[in-house]
């Protein structure tokens, strides 16, 4: 399997202070381009399940499955699909795009409040951490871990 590291290809992860790395296949390298692509053309947010592991220190993205479309647009999609259809053993977290319709061209290259929101509620779901990101061009995508794990000193 050859795996491509964060920040070469597809994404520039923004980290946080001692955020994992992240490693991505062409795979699902791959399916979160289509993802960006079917957001930007049809102007709303698009969702897809992350496949992989998270590691300690890395986070593996080995798949990442597109969901059919949501009737949704810009920064509003529904959680409810990704939150039902996004869960373990097969799936360890969620990717959307940050396409907006109206108020602006340039996306959003953060986690917006909703965002925030739907993290914790698969994290609470699940009982477990989730990878989440969000994809604010072809190539470029902001991940996290959440929860993050805090680090005893």
């Amino acid at each position: 399997m050859r795996w491509l590291a964060a920040g070469l290809v597809l994404f520039a992860v923004i980290p946080l202070a001692e955020a994992p790395g992240w490693r991505v296949t062409p795979a699902a390298e791959d399916s979160l381009k289509a993802l960006w692509a079917r957001s930007v053309a049809e102007r709303k947010e698009a969702v897809a399940c992350l496949g992989g592991t998270i590691g300690e220190d890395t986070v593996y993205l080995e798949a990442a499955r597109p969901l059919p479309g949501v009737d949704a647009d810009s920064l509003s999609a529904n959680a409810e699909l990704s939150l039902s259809d996004c869960g373990p053993p097969a799936w360890i977290g969620l990717a959307h795009t940050h396409v907006r319709s109206t108020d602006a061209d340039e996306p959003a290259n953060r986690f917006s409040a909703q965002d925030r929101t739907v993290m914790s509620l698969w994290a609470t779901r699940w009982g477990r951490q989730g990878a989440f990101c969000v994809l604010y061009s072809a190539r470029r995508a902001h991940c996290e871990v959440y929860p993050p794990v805090s680090n005893p000193r």
